[in-house]
């Protein structure tokens, strides 16, 4: 049976032909009208050898095809405007052997500056022994079926560079979908191969040049220690640094994670992590988007594109997948810190419409019971929860339309107690009653529409956001007296919206322009108590404020090896009116077929957390003032040097040096004090503080990739780099962030495994040393009546360095395909050799009146099991 969609019945085809090969017939129907042919590579040989003659006038073509496949042994059906053909023949088995498992590839074929579908794109699989391939559809869809396991696919289009992609893991528990992106040759030629570094991820992002990584899912699960936590994948790279074990930070280039920008479907959100430890924290424990719910997305460390703003150090830009158009799936998960659901499948099959759904319920305490992390006798249960949400609705002439949410509570604390151990993941000493609630949400509509003429398309993202911090501490007294010390809290809900019109003039030019408009609510409140002082209230308000950023970027190929990317990005803040006017340049030349030279320029710009601009001080007289409203954003400039060679498929070293240049950056309005907000990582704001700071990044960076084929990959990495700061006193010092090196490496290598080798067993690694964060050295002097006291020599700030981190990480997992589902067992471990390393050192004077130094230390081993099934 076949079905032929109304729209498509219209109108007739005519054919007078005698003894013609198939392909020719099928060739003047294409002609003739607007439906396509879509069938596997294999069939090429039979189409051109069959012979048939047909004469026929203005007939519908649901009533010629059945003339042309009738005795050809080719089946069809028809679905859309397109004609898919197919042919069973599987393949000879001895009865002793175990069937070979299938799945379904499928995918889209995009350009890569238009995103207007390819069709009759060619679709090649290269690595079985038979010929596999396909033709994509009007719409630029193909689909075959292929072997369970790792697949390598090429695609070729007319006038389009080739692309081949990495190894694809196809699983027999779930279809697997590729969106390939085909660059248009700017030379005049049928295809152009592209020879350096096959296989590689290319920058989503067609206007980037310089330092980006581009990853996916698969990385995730892939990346020894990773959690699928895109916060953590990114801290494999070179140049970023974790906060450790027990913190997903992304500390790049010496710059506090504050400085990170998240997005998520082309539109900024809050940092979306659990167990945040308060306003302006760029990390958590682990990220509340699940990075199995995420497609391929890429990740910044400097010198961005013209249409990022409102970040100085980093840019995650994310986008959650589309669920299967044609049947339901499903996913569970047991593990050792919760359970994951997840249930995907088609809302309209005709449409194309699809939905996708992820939750994820934990608890931590599990891991406590067991002595894997030590959280304290008294802790409260450290709970979260967590949802991802994308529904995608395409339509015929108005383009794609997609809804999605993500949202995530955590809840942890510590009760009264007498049991004095020091907890390990940051909640507070045990005499204290504390309380934290963290709550953070989006939800948005995205419309992608692309014009008529193929060349333009325009996106444009609405978006509501909701962050919320609640933090209180009491103090046991000695008459079981409860004292509050601090209570802090905030709630930041926001309305965005996001429009970008691109347009390509040609193969080697293409512009791009949008703004942006985020309108802030806040409520903020902060108190802390003392008991010489009394109460001190330094926030306390309510409102909203808003900000707008506009950019132009275009990039041009200036001769065929010689590519250049150049653009303006405007930010206002009408808080304060504070803005600032931000140019931008990248370029790019292709020295050899192997090898290339990039440079990239900007100048870059952050607002700062809203409570820092509305602090409220109280003079001696009582009055109050908030001397922190008139402080303007905190910029830089940064600069890239690239190399780049290849000298073999799938293996690439880069080299990049880098120069940051911090500048109006909040210090305290003191010329005698050495604080920084780039040393800072979370709080609420409680000085005064005025735009006099500086920064300084410098560095370079090696790495060899080894991208993952043949069932195995190798990424090495070496970091140099110094990072400085200059607070109020106008002196040179280094920041907290400052290790001064660093080292990473990665491998990983697949195992196939059973009878038939569709199973695999995949072994991973992950180890991590750097020089140490930095501390500043206390001294310890009495004063009148003989107390001691602590205090600190301006020349001591962040002098001492602790002991060299060194972390290892491994992963070990097992996948198991049968015919309709599929399950994996896995055990990813942190910190496998127990290292106690420290992240903080603090001094204290302790009874008897000396100084002892404290080490916060980073968690030890972690293991994590889980079970999961696909079906």
């Amino acid at each position: 049976m076949s079905f032929t969609p109304a729209h498509a019945q219209s109108g007739g085809i005519t054919l007078k032909l005698k003894n013609a090969p198939l392909s020719t017939v099928m060739d003047s129907i294409q002609q003739q009208s607007a439906w396509r042919f879509s069938y596997d590579l294999a069939l090429t040989p039979l189409l051109k050898q069959t012979t048939i003659s047909v004469n026929v006038t203005n007939e519908p073509v649901e009533k010629v095809v059945p003339l042309l496949f009738e005795k050809t042994g080719i089946n069809y059906r028809i679905t859309d405007n397109t004609i898919l053909l197919s042919k069973n023949n599987p393949p000879k088995q001895d009865v002793t052997d175990q069937p070979v498992l299938f799945q379904t590839i499928k995918g889209k074929v995009v350009d890569k500056e238009s995103q207007a579908p390819l069709p009759n794109a060619s679709i090649t699989v290269l690595n079985q022994p038979e010929v596999r391939g396909a033709i994509t559809d009007n719409n630029g869809r193909f689909s075959l079926k292929v072997p369970v396991g790792r697949q390598v696919l090429q695609c070729s289009f007319l006038g389009y560079q080739k692309y081949t992609t990495a190894d694809v893991l196809v699983i027999s528990g779930k279809e697997t979908f590729l969106t390939i992106e085909l660059q248009e040759a700017a030379e005049n030629m049928q295809t152009v191969t592209i020879h350096a570094n096959e296989g590689a991820p290319r920058a989503l992002n067609s206007m980037a040049t310089v330092s980006t990584h581009t990853l996916s899912a698969e990385d995730a699960a892939r990346f020894a220690g990773g959690y699928n936590d895109p916060a953590r994948m990114v801290t494999a790279f070179a140049g970023v640094t974790s906060g450790g074990s027990g913190r997903n930070n992304m500390i790049v280039r010496g710059n506090s994670p504050k400085g990170i920008l998240w997005k998520l479907e082309g539109i900024e959100i809050p940092s979306p992590n659990h167990f945040s430890q308060g306003q302006g924290d760029g990390g958590g424990i682990f990220s509340i988007i699940e990075a199995d719910a995420l497609s391929n997305f890429d990740f910044f460390t400097s010198a961005f594109p013209a249409e990022y703003g409102n970040a100085l150090s980093g840019i995650l830009d994310l986008n959650l997948r589309k669920g299967n158009t044609d049947k339901m799936e499903y996913g569970l998960q047991l593990g050792m810190i919760g359970t994951q659901a997840s249930i995907e499948g088609p809302l309209s099959k005709h449409k194309k419409s699809s939905f996708l759904f992820n939750y994820r319920y934990g608890n931590l305490q599990f891991l406590d019971k067991l002595n894997l992390v030590s959280l304290g006798e008294n802790s409260k249960p450290p709970v979260f929860q967590d949802f991802n949400l994308h529904v995608h609705l395409p339509t015929q002439k108005a383009g794609d339309l997609s809804v999605f949410a993500i949202g995530g509570i955590s809840k942890t604390g510590r009760s009264p107690g007498r049991n004095t151990s020091g907890g390990s993941m940051g909640i507070g000493n045990e005499s204290n009653d504390e309380t934290e609630n963290h709550q953070m949400g989006v939800v948005g509509i995205k419309h992608m529409q692309t014009f008529a003429n193929k060349k333009t398309y325009l996106r444009s993202v609405v978006s509501a956001s909701w962050l919320s911090d609640r933090y209180e501490n009491t103090v046991l007294e000695q008459d079981n007296q409860h004292i509050l010390t601090d209570s802090s809290r905030f709630s930041y809900p926001t309305v965005r919206f996001s429009t970008m019109l691109n347009h390509k003039f040609s193969a080697g030019s293409v512009i791009r322009a949008g703004v942006n408009y985020n309108h802030f609510f806040y409520s903020i409140y902060g108190k802390r108590n003392n008991r010489n002082t009394g109460p001190d209230i330094y926030a306390d308000q309510s409102g909203n404020t808003s900000s707008a950023e506009g950019f132009l970027q275009w990039k041009y190929r200036l001769a065929k090896n010689l590519e250049i990317n150049t653009g303006l990005h405007a930010t206002l803040f009408f808080l304060n009116n504070s803005n600032a006017i931000e140019p931008r340049f990248g370029a790019k030349w292709r020295t050899g077929r192997n090898a290339a030279i990039s440079y990239g320029f900007g100048m870059h710009s952050r607002i700062e957390p809203i409570s820092l601009y509305l602090y409220k001080m109280t003079g001696a007289d009582g009055s109050i003032t908030q001397p922190n409203l008139d402080l303007g954003l905190t910029k830089a400039v940064h600069h890239v040097l690239g190399y780049e060679w290849a000298p073999a498929k799938n293996l690439r070293f880069k080299l990049e040096a880098y120069y940051q240049y911090l500048y109006d950056v909040p210090v305290k309005d003191d010329s005698t004090s050495t604080f920084s907000i780039l040393n800072t990582m979370r709080g609420i704001a409680d000085s005064a503080y005025a735009n006099k700071g500086k920064g300084y990044n410098k560095g370079i960076e090696l790495t060899m990739d080894r991208s993952f084929s043949d069932n195995y990959y190798l990424i090495f990495s070496g970091t140099v780099f110094d990072s400085k700061y200059v607070p109020g006193n106008g002196k040179k010092y280094n920041t907290y962030f400052n290790t001064g090196w660093q080292v990473n490496g990665l491998a990983g290598k697949d195992f196939k495994v059973g009878r038939s080798k569709q199973n695999l067993l995949s072994l991973n690694a992950k180890a991590v040393v750097h020089g140490g964060f930095r501390y500043s050295q206390a001294q310890m002097a009495t004063n009148s009546s003989g107390m001691p006291y602590l205090y600190y020599l301006p020349e001591d700030t962040y002098a001492g360095q602790t002991d060299k981190f060194m972390q290892l990480d491994a992963g070990i997992k097992f996948r198991k395909n049968n015919r309709h589902y599929s399950w994996i067992l896995s055990l990813d471990v942190q910190n496998l050799t127990n290292r106690e390393n420290v992240l903080q050192r603090d001094f204290y004077i302790v009874n008897g009146g000396a100084m002892r130094a404290e080490d916060e230390t980073d968690l030890g081993i972690i293991p994590i099991l889980n079970l999961k099934v696909e079906f």
